[in-house]
């Protein structure tokens, strides 16, 4: 998603740079851009906490999802258009993404698994349209993010109740994964034996297969990940801002790499501790680590330069890593 985000991004830059010069925040500079963004999220987030805390119907549901996968849908299916067929015109290009766009939201409504798809096109639309905004925008606005997601996680855990509403729901605003894990019991603790026990019956259990691994002392745990579509925006916002601003392939597909591997040490997070765990703060500091590297191979003598995203990407994880031995 990743790569294939940057990749229409670095296609379309004619036809985003027409956005960029036409767009109000560029006035602004990058930082009260990025801190305006954040306040955006946060009047959203509470916004949407109200709904699910009154509202337990359907339909506005289905409408807000209808918004905001409209919007970045269709620009991102525009950008593809307008570039594959530079002689159509702009009208022709923007209806067209507009149809396509909503006959996804009917079948996703009719298809529930198509979630994900919508999920992805929606994160690539709106990574790509804040990223052509320029890298110290992008990078700040990541920086103020991670700080709300860790709160959000961890202090204030508004953020579990989200995701879990948004999942019960079935809204594109979430990726999920769902698997079944046969763990054995000397991996777990005394507790979680005892809980399990109390709630399993091997009687009842009418799955010949799942009824001999708890025979043997191997217990079936439901294993689920959920990623915001945030997860993958922000990510690709930064990649395509460091191509924006560097004028480098190198720059942006070392983003991409760091949240690579961010993706990857925070599933392993999540096997150690099995918390709910914010995405963000990691993605953000192996994206500083791939950037301080990149930054000591082609710039090694701005040594603040370097030294700053290696700092940075250190101390993100330091504070992680102390939370969650906490926990």
């Amino acid at each position: 998603m990743q790569f294939g985000g940057l990749l229409v991004a670095i296609f379309s830059v004619s036809q985003l740079q027409v956005y960029v010069s036409a767009s109000a925040v560029q006035a602004l500079t990058p930082l009260e851009s990025a801190l305006i963004y954040t306040l955006y999220i946060l009047a959203s987030a509470a916004v949407i906490l109200i709904i699910f805390r009154f509202y337990k119907g359907k339909i506005a549901f289905v409408l807000l999802e209808a918004f905001v996968v409209f919007i970045s849908t269709t620009f991102l299916i525009w950008i593809v258009f307008s570039t594959a067929l530079p002689a159509a015109g702009f009208y022709h290009t923007a209806v067209a993404a507009a149809v396509i766009t909503i006959i996804l939201i009917i079948a996703k409504n009719k298809k529930p698994w198509l979630r994900n798809l919508l999920a992805v096109t929606s994160s690539m639309g709106v990574g790509i349209l804040i990223g052509f905004n320029g890298f110290a925008l992008a990078y700040a606005l990541m920086l103020f993010i991670a700080i709300y997601d860790y709160i959000a996680v961890f202090v204030t855990k508004h953020m579990i109740t989200l995701a879990k509403e948004i999942s019960s729901r079935n809204l594109a605003f979430l990726i999920g994964s769902n698997d079944v894990e046969a763990i054995p019991q000397k991996y777990l603790s005394s507790k979680d034996i005892r809980q399990f026990r109390k709630e399993t019956k091997v009687q009842n259990v009418k799955d010949p297969v799942i009824k001999r691994l708890i025979r043997e002392g191997i217990i079936p745990t439901v294993s689920q990940v959920q990623l915001g579509s945030g997860d993958l925006a922000i990510p690709l916002m930064v990649a395509v801002s460091a191509f924006v601003s560097f004028l480098s392939y190198s720059a942006a597909v070392s983003v991409v790499i760091g949240s690579a591997f961010g993706m990857v040490f925070t599933m392993y997070l999540l096997k150690r501790y099995r918390v709910a765990l914010p995405a963000i703060p990691p993605l953000f500091a192996f994206i500083s680590l791939a950037l301080g590297i990149f930054f000591v191979i082609t710039d090694f003598f701005d040594f603040t330069l370097w030294i700053g995203f290696l700092a940075i990407a250190l101390i993100t994880i330091l504070i992680l890593m102390r939370k969650l031995k906490m926990q």
